[in-house]
């Protein structure tokens, strides 16, 4: 077993310990409010209620979904940065790009009152890029159980999957065969804002320190020093 591996994990306190828990708590609130907003938005353009306030309600539920969203990227932009500047700007760049495509859906749904077919696979494609890059940093930092960094890859992947197959077939990702797609980034975008709300960040003693040190034995920061 390796030193890493064996070294002991505790929990990050101070800074880390709050940005953990607004980042979970954010998480939760990002996944519930485009859930209630969506619902919202396609019970409008079915017909079950055709209401315009049903639709501005749901582009509204959308919208805070998007500004979380954006929060989280911006949030854990400090800490990725330790291991990879330009992964952790991506990060960022791609949750802020994710929350824009969210509000510009929503601005055109609810100005011509036509629905954006297939919007949310567009939304999807900036959710799996991200998160892609998420999971790998969370992987090579420690920062959560790398079992979990792994169930997020594996998410991630499977959503990247399933996006040209809701376009190009009839599958929707939130319903049937298309819950296949999304199974797994269900479970991760649950146990983990749980987690970091309770838990906070890990990593091996001296990996990572909240003194505006340098991480320790990651390649990334010497790739990131040397380009």
């Amino acid at each position: 077993m390796s030193a890493t591996a064996s070294a002991v994990r505790k929990p990050l306190s101070g800074p880390y310990r709050k940005t953990a828990v607004l980042v979970g708590v954010l998480f939760l609130a990002a996944t519930a409010t485009f859930a209630i907003g969506s619902g919202l938005v396609t019970s409008y353009f079915s017909g079950d209620n055709g209401q315009t306030s049903t639709l501005a309600t749901g582009v509204l539920f959308e919208a805070i979904s998007a500004i979380a969203v954006a929060a989280i990227g911006v949030l854990m932009w400090p800490i990725f940065r330790r291991y990879s500047a330009r992964l952790g700007g991506g990060y960022a760049a791609l949750r802020i790009g994710e929350a824009l495509m969210i509000i510009s859906a929503g601005i055109y749904m609810l100005t011509t009152k036509n629905d954006f077919a297939h919007y949310d696979a567009f939304i999807y494609v900036f959710t799996a890029s991200a998160g892609l890059i998420f999971s790998y940093l969370l992987y090579v930092s420690g920062l959560i159980p790398r079992s979990l960094a792994v169930l997020g890859l594996i998410a991630y992947i499977s959503l990247a999957i399933g996006i040209p197959v809701s376009l190009i077939g009839d599958v929707k990702l939130d319903s049937g065969l298309g819950l296949i797609f999304v199974a797994a980034g269900a479970v991760f975008e649950l146990v983990v804002p749980l987690l970091l709300i309770f838990k906070g960040f890990s990593a091996p003693k001296g990996e990572l320190r909240e003194d505006g040190g340098t991480p320790l034995g990651l390649a990334l920061v010497t790739v990131d020093r040397a380009s």
